[in-house]
C-alpha cells in the first residue's frame, strides 16, 4: 500500500455550501492550510475561521468570472470544487451554466498553471444513477448513458467529464467523489424537506414510492474526500453513498423511528410529475413550494437505478453511516427546534 499524500495547503469552493460545511471539519483534520474561495460579493465568511487553532485564508473571486480568479490556487497543492450552482427549477440556466461548467473549466486551468497535486470535484451520483432500465444496480465503473431529462443534471455530468479528463500521470491527479442524497441534521436539503414534512404530518399523500435512493449523511463526505486526497486514484469516480433503498421504505423506517404514522393514500407519479410544474411560479417560501416538487426532479428521480460502491469502500476505507442512525438525528434535531420554539 502506498503512503498516505499528505498536502501543504488545500483551496477550497463552495465552503459556506451545505456540502462544504459539512467537508471542512474533515480536512481540517489533514492539518494543512485551507484557504476559501469566497464570492467577491460577500464582506465575511460565515463559517468559523479558528476551529484549527488559525484562521481560514480568504481569497475573493466569482467562478461566473474567470479573470478574477486568477493566482487563486497559487501555492495549494490540493483543490477542492463544491461550489455549485444548484437547482433543478431554476430558470437562469445560462448563469448555472457559466458556473457550473465554465467556472470549474477557469478552475482547472488555475489549479494546473499553479502546479496543483490533487483536484477534487464534489459530484453527484445521480448522473451516473439514471438509466432507462432502472433494474440494474449501477456503480463507479458504470458509464454514464448521456441522456438526461434534467438541463441541471447534464450540466453536473458535463463539470464531471471536464475534471476527470484533465487527469495526468506525473501530473495533476483529478478525482471526482459523488455524494448522493444528501441527508445531514440542521442542512436544507431535499430529503431533509421530505422528513420535516413528515414528521409534522404535513405529507397527506405517499409520494414517488418506487424510486431508489442512495443516501448520503453529510458527514460521510468529508470522511471521502479526505480519505480521497490521502490515497484516492486518479481519473476515478468515488460514491459516498449507504446502501441504496426505496423512497417507499424510507417512509416505513421514518414511522418506526418516530412513531408518526406514514400517510396511506398514494399520489400517482403522473400528477406529482404534473404538480412540478407549479414551482418555477410559486412563492420560494411558501407552504406548496416546500411540498411541490420541481417536474424535473421528479423525472429525474424516477430514472435512477440503485448504485453500489465496493471500489470505493476498499480504496478509500469508507464504511458509510447507516441511514437508520442519519434518520433518527434528524428526527432527533427536529424535536429539538421545535422545542427551542415552544420555550421562546
Amino acid at each position: 500500500m502506498r503512503s498516505a499524500y499528505r498536502p501543504s495547503r488545500i483551496l477550497v469552493t463552495g465552503a459556506t455550501g451545505t456540502v462544504g460545511r459539512a467537508l471542512v471539519p474533515s480536512l481540517q483534520g489533514l492539518q494543512a492550510p485551507i484557504r476559501v474561495l469566497e464570492h467577491e460579493s460577500r464582506s465575511t465568511i460565515p463559517i468559523s475561521t479558528r476551529a484549527s487553532g488559525s484562521p481560514f485564508e480568504v481569497a475573493r473571486g466569482d467562478l461566473a468570472r474567470p479573470a478574477t480568479l486568477r493566482g487563486i490556487a497559487e501555492g495549494c497543492d490540493v483543490v477542492v470544487h463544491a461550489a455549485a450552482r444548484t437547482g433543478f427549477a431554476s430558470l437562469a440556466r445560462d448563469a448555472q451554466r457559466r458556473v457550473n461548467v465554465a467556472g470549474t473549466e477557469a478552475l482547472l486551468a488555475e489549479a494546473q498553471s499553479a502546479g496543483v497535486r490533487v483536484f477534487v470535484l464534489i459530484g453527484y451520483t445521480g448522473t451516473v444513477q439514471e438509466r432507462v432500465d432502472q433494474s440494474r444496480p449501477v456503480d463507479e465503473e458504470t458509464p454514464p448513458e448521456g441522456s438526461y431529462e434534467s438541463p441541471y443534471v447534464r450540466m453536473k455530468f458535463e463539470t464531471e467529464a471536464l475534471v476527470l479528463e484533465r487527469n495526468r500521470t506525473g501530473g495533476m491527479t483529478t478525482m471526482v467523489v459523488s455524494p448522493g442524497v444528501l441527508a445531514q441534521p440542521g442542512a436544507s436539503t431535499i430529503l431533509g424537506g421530505f422528513v420535516k414534512a413528515f414528521l409534522r404530518r404535513e405529507l397527506p399523500f405517499r409520494l414517488l414510492s418506487d424510486v431508489w435512493l442512495a443516501p448520503t449523511d453529510g458527514g460521510d463526505v468529508g470522511r471521502c474526500v479526505a480519505s480521497a486526497i490521502e490515497r484516492g486514484h486518479g481519473g476515478r469516480r468515488y460514491f459516498v453513498t449507504g446502501a441504496s433503498i426505496r423512497l417507499g421504505e424510507v417512509y416505513e423506517l421514518l414511522t418506526e423511528l418516530s412513531g408518526v404514522p406514514a400517510p396511506r393514500r398514494r399520489l400517482p407519479d403522473l400528477l406529482v410529475e404534473e404538480l412540478g410544474l407549479l414551482t418555477p411560479v410559486l412563492p420560494r417560501h411558501s407552504f406548496l413550494r416546500e411540498l411541490v416538487l420541481p417536474r424535473e426532479l421528479v423525472l429525474h428521480l424516477k430514472r435512477l437505478a440503485p448504485a453500489e460502491n465496493a471500489r470505493t469502500r476498499a480504496e478509500l476505507t469508507f464504511e458509510p453511516t447507516p441511514l437508520r442512525s442519519t434518520l433518527l438525528a434528524m428526527i432527533e434535531e427536529d424535536a429539538a427546534r421545535v422545542s427551542r420554539r415552544a420555550s421562546i
